[in-house]
């Protein structure tokens, strides 16, 4: 295969079968003696063309006018024997007289493979003195992808876990092992898995949403590295389905998060398209103007599979299932079954992601599209397929559902302009046809998600459940629901280990690859509604993979006393809801699809994350009072940015001084002033002196670890904040810097008004004082930059109201968003990376998905009209000219309506807000003024809930808080209401059970005096009680005085 550099031209596979005589060695210059590579080859594929995922186009060279048949490469950094050495085994195998199956290619390619698998560890790939390995040797494993698999190895180590790129040596002595590492501490809970029905694997969820699948050499090795994970970082579960099952009936995850989450634990993920996320359809009506939420009729019947959804098509199910003959499986016939096809498969997969992943359709359609009538073209029809086709009995993806995604609208439109041809009709394939109801394709997906989570649905969903992960899912209660498929469909139907005749085992896994798999078994009795709290449910036993051991094996441990680790920071717990929440969120399934688009040659996208992740801000505003909640500080002259403890502000100046100083207090800690530019001055009346003033710094950046600082101006510097040393590369753009954004712990990334984008390297040394990478392709200057949490992506701001995406990865802009008509003033992506919001010098905000879909508009009235703005995604906190600081909610009602803020802090400041910054969990705002003063506003969003959650926690039982009530008395007094305030900082839950709904009354009658039957779950309502027991004339001061205290602290933070 030959890739040009020069994507214009297409990329050529030259098949060996093509190939009457082995590649060889030629000399075709006497003079210089030089070997080329030369071959005869009768035919080429050419593909991508121009970069665009076509049908590949299949050439034959030996009629050709444009081709030779005669192919000619120079090898400019390998040796040419080595080259036709390792290719000679493939040429013969692909000559073999006899057809081969699957498994006899792998035993002839096992002598050229295997000398390039190595689970030697080379120590020099640890970073950290402190880092150790846990294992004397790696676990062989296979990266699972889309259609593909790349070979590699696996450490652990005592802070990290190391992932494979590539095995890059043909000699097994030099051989080594690549690694991207990532944090142990940053990894979600690991899922066990099973590839091709070998309970050999292992998912590996990343915090910043990224997912690795992995296939182990057996299921030792598999279990072993799980049960290290689970030892190193004891954080992770093993299975915590009773936790989220807890958490959604009481409605603190979504109906999406509980279907994600059990996809999770039956073992489906999108990095395998046999196990993608199966999610229900949950609308019946495709042909309204309006779709009506409040009508039964609107929705499908959930206690049917979609075979049983048409009583006709049923009917012919269940006679063919009579007919099958029963009982012979001795003899080789399959047990009978209803359904031959199933509702998840590789196939409906890319049926539905077509115009999303052109380039998985293509690899396993052999270099075409489908046929243009069988392609997704049709939401109504495609429904109505599933209604009446005998062989279409498809659930739906996650995509259908999936707000949050960065495809949220390219997997229903053809953004990429593909040729996927035209119709028996003459109808040209485009985009889908919506059903009339959706205005959209975003309100499309919207609207769906608003279905799923809807009162109807969520009464009924538990009985989709039961079929597709529960009891109902096989045996006689499959039978009895009409829910019965073919037998190896099922985990468990075949162990593929124990298989040794090829033929038959080719057959199981050609089954399992084109037929579909059933989810894993998670639930063996019925499982309850969402209204049913309390009811129990019996969990499936891990009866095919048993349950890891609590210590690994000790065969390839790491087993001396001196080798374990001693401490390992534990991550913090955090919640599982959608709702803007600070803390760690499951990633969307969907998501992995936008790491995987542009490398499905190969593995070689980088798995190094920033360590100083991007999160929601966590802001809910429900009542009246919340601006009150907002207590500032006195102003001093600071700027931007705040660090992870808050205690600290670093900030620049329009007169070039970076300052870091304290937010308590506002006293400088450390100061610098940049030399500026060369400008010339009079003096006197006839002479000019040539000086250097400083010039303004607008752009800065801090490492993850705190370590270092950037800011530029005319010049570019690199600040050690523990040392104070100052590096400097004078006129590292032809203009000045306006950007600046540190991706990872070895690179940070500017953009100046000379119109260029420059990667450079930096380290404790200091800053390589040549840029690693230029982009010189924009056309206009460039503004403003913002980098997403993995380091992968880059925005950039343009005077022209363009935000270029840059891939940081390939070095490249992948697309070109018309944001404006006016420059940009700042930008700024989302909590996911699906979306940015930028704001241009005409004053408008604006959010946007990454391929250019517009998702809101902030068009404020005059008088809140916004000079600066920092957003989440969620919400956006904007400065006004008149001093004002406003925090407005995007994504709320009509995208371009006139918007009012929902909560204001009018005049924090005498001049312009200039500069804006949040804090990490969104509890700190530090905005900057024109005269150069800055106030740190915090916010205090204590509840009666956090108080309950600090008494049971100081109080193990109730027997004991019933003890301690009975020694205090009610008259509890301020020292005490204040010592458990000042241990409370956190919102709590709303609902109660049990012990917890008493100690919750007991603490009203604690704290503010008050006998309630029923807690209320909102602040506005415990305000109203409050103030209900404070004008009663009975009560005596010391009362008073204690409900005016509770209450201040309640609404206003202490």
């Amino acid at each position: 295969m030959f890739e040009p550099q020069d994507v214009m031209q297409p990329i050529l596979k030259f098949p060996f079968r093509d190939m009457d005589v082995s590649p060889c060695a030629e000399i075709f210059d006497e003079e210089s003696n030089e070997l080329y590579l030369s071959f005869d080859c009768n035919a080429v594929v050419e593909m991508k063309e121009r970069n665009v995922d076509h049908p590949y186009t299949h050439r034959v060279l030996a009629n050709s006018s444009v081709y030779s048949t005669k192919v000619i490469f120079s090898l400019v950094h390998s040796k040419i024997h080595d080259f036709l050495q390792a290719i000679a085994p493939l040429w013969s195998l692909s000559h073999k007289k006899s057809v081969l199956n699957k498994i006899d290619e792998e035993r002839f390619l096992a002598p050229v493979l295997e000398p390039r698998h190595t689970d030697v560890f080379d120590a020099s790939l640890l970073v950290d003195f402190r880092e150790r390995p846990l294992y004397t040797k790696c676990k062989l494993v296979d990266r699972i992808v889309p259609l593909l698999k790349f070979p590699g190895a696996m450490m652990l180590t005592n802070l990290r876990f190391a992932d494979p790129v590539e095995f890059m040596s043909r000699d097994v002595a030099s051989s080594r092992v690549y690694f991207q590492p990532a944090q142990i501490n940053n990894i979600g809970d690991p899922v066990l898995n099973f590839e091709y029905a070998k309970q050999c694997g292992l998912e590996v969820l990343l915090d910043d949403r990224q997912s690795f699948f992995y296939s182990f050499r057996s299921m030792q090795d598999r279990d072993d590295i799980y049960a290290t994970m689970l030892q190193v970082n004891q954080t992770l579960q093993q299975n915590c389905t009773r936790e989220m099952l807890f958490k959604w009936q009481h409605r603190q995850v979504s109906n999406f998060e509980y279907l994600s989450f059990l996809n999770d634990q039956a073992g489906r993920t999108t990095n395998d398209l046999t196990q993608y996320p199966v999610f229900p359809w949950v609308i019946a009506d495709y042909k309204t103007d309006r779709l009506d939420l409040t009508d039964p009729h609107t929705f499908r019947d959930l206690s049917k599979p979609v075979g049983a959804l048409n009583a006709d098509r049923l009917a012919y199910f269940q006679q063919r299932f009579h007919n099958m003959p029963s009982g012979m499986e001795a003899e080789g016939l399959p047990p009978p079954f209803l359904y031959g096809t199933h509702y998840s498969t590789p196939g409906y997969v890319l049926f539905y992601l077509v115009r999303m992943a052109p380039e998985y359709m293509l690899c396993l359609q052999n270099g075409k599209f489908d046929a243009p009538d069988r392609l997704f073209r049709s939401i109504a029809d495609t429904y109505q397929s599933c209604l009446t086709n005998h062989a279409d009995l498809k659930e739906l993806i996650p995509a259908f559902y999936d707000t949050d995604s960065p495809h949220v609208c390219e997997w229903l439109q053809n953004t990429r302009n593909l040729d996927l041809g035209t119709t028996q009709t003459l109808a040209r394939v485009g985009d889908v046809d919506l059903p009339p109801w959706a205005d959209s394709a975003h309100d499309f997906v919207e609207k769906h998600r608003e279905a799923l989570e809807c009162d109807y649905v969520s009464e009924h969903l538990h009985e989709w459940i039961d079929l597709i992960f529960g009891y109902k899912q096989q045996g006689a209660e499959a039978l009895a629901a009409n829910n019965l498929f073919y037998y190896l469909s099922y985990e468990g139907a075949v162990n593929l280990e124990m298989v040794t005749d090829p033929v038959d085992r080719c057959s199981f896994e050609a089954q399992i690859q084109e037929f579909g798999q059933t989810p894993k078994l998670l639930f063996q009795s019925p499982h309850p509604a969402r209204s049913q709290v309390g009811m129990d449910v019996s969990l499936a036993p891990m009866d095919v993979a048993t349950s890891p051991p609590v210590v690994p094996s000790v065969s390839t441990r790491l087993t001396s006393e001196e080798d374990l680790p001693e401490v390992v920071e534990q991550p913090p717990v955090a919640s599982s809801s959608s709702s803007s929440s600070w803390g760690f969120k499951r990633p969307t399934l969907s998501s992995t699809f936008s790491g995987l688009t542009k490398n499905v040659s190969g593995f070689k996208a980088s798995l190094r994350r920033r360590c100083m992740e991007r999160s929601s801000w966590g802001w809910t505003f429900d009542y009246t009072t919340a601006a009150a909640m907002w207590d500032e500080s006195l102003p001093h002259f600071l700027h931007s940015n705040l660090s992870k403890d808050m205690k600290t502000v670093f900030t620049t100046s329009d007169d070039g001084t970076f300052k870091i100083s304290s937010s308590d207090d506002g006293v400088v800690r450390r100061s610098y002033t940049c030399a500026g530019t060369l400008c010339f001055v009079a003096a006197g009346c006839i002479h000019m002196t040539m000086m250097r003033l400083p010039g303004p710094v607008r752009c800065l950046d801090v490492s993850a670890d705190e370590k270092y600082a950037f800011f530029g101006s005319a010049d570019l510097y690199m600040f050690a904040l523990e040392t104070g040393r100052v590096g400097k590369l004078s006129l590292a753009h032809a203009a000045a810097v306006t950007g600046v954004c540190v991706v990872d712990d070895s690179r940070f990334v500017t953009c100046s008004l000379d119109g260029t984008i420059k990667v450079w390297q930096y380290g404790p040394m200091g800053m390589l004082s040549t840029p690693t990478f230029v982009y010189e392709g924009c056309d206009c200057a460039l503004t403003c930059l913002d980098v997403n949490s993995d380091g992968s992506i880059a925005l950039v701001g343009s005077e022209n109201g363009s935000v270029y995406v840059f891939d940081l990865r390939s070095n490249d802009i992948i697309s070109k968003v018309r944001a404006s008509d006016t420059a940009i003033q700042t930008l700024r992506f989302g909590m996911t990376g699906a979306t940015f919001t930028c704001m241009s010098s005409s004053y408008v905000a604006a959010t946007f998905a990454l391929n250019g879909a517009a998702v809101s508009t902030l068009r404020a009235s005059p008088k809140d009209v916004p000079g600066c703005m920092v957003s989440d995604g969620e919400f956006a906190l904007t400065g006004s000219e008149d001093g004002g600081v406003y925090i407005w909610q995007l994504n709320e009602g009509d995208k371009n309506a006139l918007k009012a803020c929902t909560v204001s802090i009018p005049h924090s400041h005498k001049s312009a807000v200039t500069a804006l910054n949040v804090s990490g969990n969104g509890q700190s705002i530090v905005s900057g003024g024109g005269d150069g003063s800055v106030r740190n506003a915090e916010f205090f969003a204590l509840t009666y809930g956090a108080l309950v959650t600090q008494l049971i926690k100081d109080f193990e039982d109730l027997k004991e808080v019933n003890t301690q009530l009975e020694v205090m008395g009610y008259g509890i007094g301020i020292r005490l209401i204040d010592e458990f305030l000042a241990k409370s900082g956190v919102s709590a839950c709303a609902d109660f059970k049990d012990t917890t709904e008493v100690v919750a009354k007991v603490a009203f009658k604690m704290f503010f005096g008050i006998n309630v039957d029923v807690v209320p779950t909102d602040a506005a309502n415990v305000q109203m009680r409050v103030e209900a027991k404070f004008t009663k004339d009975s009560l005596q001061g010391d009362d008073v005085t204690e409900i005016r205290y509770a209450r201040y602290i309640l609404l206003h933070g202490r």
